[in-house]
């Protein structure tokens, strides 16, 4: 089997495990080679996380947009890797994505595409029938409600409020304000 891992770094010949939001250090992978890239743009540091996707029926691959045009924030412009490795050894899954594979030892690059626009490759996919963006306002108030339930607990677990300059809490301030002031309100009770 061929997995795939997103990366904004080129060049590699190795992969290495890197810390991650699941607590130790991973090497992340997937089967699918568009949710791979979804990661080869990094909008918040570790150990944060904020790849907000999931799956069509037909398989196609949808990004949910929980601010006002956040894919083409994210990732219009930005240059990816894409590594693809065969017969990875000791591959888990820990997470709750079906596509989505780990390990913890480094593993052989076998080859490697260059994406020089992450933004107009996927909307290339997207004309394919691949990919899809689900926009801020098709977004359902109930996946919405769990994306800032997430975003809130990440504040309070890492006492973010503290520290107003960290790469995560401007992003925070920048596209979930309110999820910012209102953490406020619940610090003062």
């Amino acid at each position: 089997m061929i997995l795939y891992h997103g990366s904004p770094v080129g060049g590699l010949t190795e992969l290495k495990p890197f810390l991650s939001e699941h607590g130790r250090p991973y090497l992340y992978f997937a089967d699918n080679p568009l949710v791979a890239l979804l990661y080869a743009a990094k909008p918040v540091p570790k150990p944060f996380s904020f790849y907000p996707y999931g799956f069509a029926k037909d398989g196609a691959v949808v990004y949910s947009e929980y601010y006002e045009n956040a894919f083409a924030d994210i990732y219009k412009g930005k240059q990816g890797y894409l590594y693809a490795c065969r017969d990875v050894q000791g591959t888990e899954q820990p997470t709750q994505i079906n596509c989505a594979y780990t390990c913890i030892e480094p593993v052989k690059v076998d080859t490697v595409s260059a994406i020089p626009d992450l933004y107009a490759f996927f909307k290339e996919q997207e004309k394919e029938g691949r990919f899809r963006v689900k926009s801020r306002q098709e977004v359902s108030a109930k996946e919405m409600g769990m994306a800032v339930s997430a975003l809130r607990e990440d504040m309070l677990q890492y006492n973010l409020k503290e520290q107003p300059k960290h790469a995560m809490s401007i992003f925070l301030q920048s596209h979930f304000s309110e999820v910012w002031e209102e953490t406020d309100c619940i610090l003062n009770l």
